[in-house]
């Protein structure tokens, strides 16, 4: 069986700038190869690997580990690929088994997508046909990280040890490089294939892979980082929906509609391939259409090229630069239904349909004739209703979600067909493929459709069920809320990395430099009770500090020096919270026993809820006092929270004090004060 392969140059322009791993790419499948070859393990042949991979993964694993790419690993280790079935391999394949990229028009997506191939024809139980994939992998970016790393683990199964030390070998020369590009891409490749197996669902586990892509490559000038840029943009857009569906409050929907914006935009500002600007475009209006009351003059008043559009306005945009891009031409389609502009919706969505079959573009014409019908009065055209049943049908056989089993069952209820209407409305709940749709919608068309039947009992029963899932939606939009902006509860460890951040971590005549602390042979906190004097005798501690998670390296090395060096006790979450108490509680119990309140404010802070959390009863506790005992200090640049605007602060330059600066800390942290 021949080597799936996919153009590694040239001017071809099939598929040119597709979404990498976006839901309607869901596309129909080219011819790829033939027969899959019948191998299976052997029960000995079963047990020699159950007692090999494991040591295998593990000394994969802790050898990148020692590198430089933290668990990067490839995607034969990576756990989140372990427990796929059958049929969610065999689906895969079928969708990127034809998928065409240029590798010079889009690196990294290519390599994404031949390692996801050779990923799954590997698990199909297709060895040899994987290897070729890898290998005609390197032949294009011989330092590919995931293709060494794949290849290096295909090797060790087959006892092919000599071949096995040679890609190791390779993968330990690449990693010691430290060339940014080969990162990023590794990290991007690993975003893009669990995103690629999220997709569809309520999950966003691949965020923290393609921020690290980001963060790594933010000193690169290549134009592949606009693919990256546009990826991580994409999925702020998926948690931007998400949380709309799911009431989030205000402040958490404002700050994803910010971040998502900037990655657009800066994909438009630094002349990324002319298709990610016009889908940048495209995803900027559709972030309008989520919330009505939004505009960019309130929420980027410093991007002024944003000021004065509206959604249409970024359609526009988007279709000037692209006009015959399937997925704009789609995406914008979906978008002239929402605001009834039902012609040009069909002028659009039918362009699409012409150069690519795709679910997305026959579920949204869909559910355009479901519009129309609705809007053609109390006795509705039902052509209509036949044809939304066609493209609901049509868009099934592309990929099943629960969207389109229950609008499929809406239009077989205005059909008449209640029976068969329910039996859609059972698929969709027994579906997991949920995202982008608030399924208390099924329930509630299903009573309806009971109580049109007589069955009384039934329509009360899926009317509750539509209460529960409305919550469940609630809980899960507050939870996806807080694993962004709390207390690092979903950090993967690359958020909170110094290297982030341009800090000094030398020492400057005139400045107390932070960082310097990292050479001290303490423990990540110290242990203060053993030689600190409090200064504040009617207070437990002699200051409490309040930080983002992504502040928190540096803020562990600041706490750390104001002890040793100004010998006050200072009161911090790891170390002096009770073990099991509430973090509410905890909180406030400890700023009560506090004397002065320092707030470290940063860009992430603002956004972060237990900072907010902390900054309300820390300016609630200072009106009980009879003393200054709130301390704020940007650590980063941002817009300073209107709690502070009359405020004195001191700013940090690069991570570090001026000396002076430092001198006013000291003194007024030392201070004596009495409680009141």
């Amino acid at each position: 069986m021949s080597s799936p392969r996919l153009e590694s140059g040239g001017s071809s322009t099939v598929c040119e700038f597709l979404i990498p791993g976006s839901p309607e790419n869901y596309i129909e499948p080219r011819s790829y190869g033939g027969a899959l070859d019948d191998h299976v393990c052997s029960p000995l042949c079963k047990e020699w690997h159950a007692n090999t991979e494991s040591d295998y993964f593990s000394e994969i694993m802790e050898m990148m580990r020692s590198d430089i790419i933290g668990e990067q690993g490839c995607h034969l280790t990576w756990p989140e690929l372990r427990h796929l079935t059958k049929q969610e391999l065999d689906l895969s394949w079928s969708v990127v088994k034809g998928r065409k990229v240029v590798f010079t028009e889009l690196p990294s997506y290519y390599c994404a997508i031949v390692n996801l191939q050779g990923f799954l024809r590997y698990r199909l139980e297709d060895e040899a046909v994987a290897e070729d994939i890898f290998r005609d992998l390197l032949a294009v970016d011989a330092r590919n990280i995931c293709a060494l790393g794949n290849l290096a683990v295909i090797c060790y199964r087959d006892s092919r040890f000599a071949e096995h030390e040679e890609y190791l070998d390779r993968l330990r020369t690449e990693i010691a490089r430290r060339d940014p590009l080969s990162r990023a891409r590794s990290y991007y490749d690993r975003a893009h294939t669990i995103r690629h197996f999220e997709q569809d669902k309520r999950k966003f586990t691949y965020i923290p892979y393609i921020k690290k892509a980001i963060e790594i490559s933010k000193n690169l000038t290549d134009r592949e980082k606009s693919e990256w840029r546009f990826d991580y943009g994409l999925a702020l857009y998926r948690k931007d929906t998400q949380l709309t569906v799911g009431k989030a409050s205000v402040a958490i929907l404002e700050s994803g509609f910010r971040d998502a914006s900037l990655c657009f935009h800066e994909v438009i500002s630094n002349d990324g391939p002319v298709g990610y600007q016009a889908l940048s475009w495209t995803f900027l209006g559709i972030l309008l259409q989520n919330q009505p009351s939004r505009t960019f003059e309130v929420t980027l008043p410093a991007v002024t090229a944003l000021h004065g559009l509206n959604a249409v306005g970024c359609f526009e945009q988007a279709l000037e630069l692209a006009p015959l891009h399937p997925i704009v031409l789609r995406r914008v389609g979906s978008e002239m239904t929402k605001l009834k502009q039902f012609d040009r919706a069909r002028t659009l969505l039918e362009a699409s349909l012409r150069q690519e079959q795709s679910w997305f573009a026959y579920r949204h014409r869909g559910l355009l004739n479901l519009s129309l019908y609705e809007h053609s009065g109390s006795k509705g055209d039902i052509g209509y209703l036949k044809e939304a049943e066609k493209d609901f049908k049509e868009a099934l056989e592309r990929k099943k979600v629960h969207a389109d089993y229950s609008d499929l069952g809406y239009v077989m209820y205005l059909l008449g067909n209640r029976r068969a209407a329910v039996n859609q409305y059972s698929c969709a709940v027994k579906c997991p493929r949920d995202d982008f749709f608030n399924p208390a919608v099924t329930h509630r068309r299903w009573a309806r459709c009971l109580r049109d039947m007589g069955e009384a009992k039934g329509a009360r029963f899926q009317e509750e069920k539509s209460k529960e899932v409305e919550q469940a939606l609630m809980q899960g939009a507050k939870r996806i809320g807080e694993k962004f902006i709390g207390h690092g509860a979903g950090c993967q460890g690359f958020e909170c990395d110094l290297e982030r951040f341009n800090y000094f971590s030398e020492d400057r005549r005139g400045f107390v430099n932070i960082l310097s602390e990292e050479q001290h042979p303490l423990s990540p906190i110290g242990d203060p009770l053993s030689f600190l004097t409090k200064r504040h005798a009617d207070y437990k501690y002699d200051f409490f500090i309040s930080f983002s998670h992504i502040d928190h390296k540096w803020a562990l090395l600041f706490f750390r020096k104001l002890e040793r060096e100004v010998e006050i006790r200072g009161c911090i979450r790891y170390r002096d919270y009770e073990c099991g108490g509430a973090i509410s509680t905890n909180i406030m119990s400890s700023i009560r026993k506090s004397a002065k309140i320092v707030i470290i404010i940063s860009p992430d802070s603002v956004t972060d809820q237990w900072c907010r959390f902390e900054v309300n009863h820390a300016l609630a506790e200072s009106l009980k006092r009879d003393y200054v005992c709130v301390i704020p200090i940007m650590l980063r640049p941002c817009n300073i929270p209107e709690q502070f605007e009359l405020m004195t602060f001191i700013k940090c330059q690069d991570g570090q004090f001026t000396v002076d600066d430092w001198y006013r800390l000291a003194k007024g942290l030392r201070k004596k004060t009495n409680a009141t």
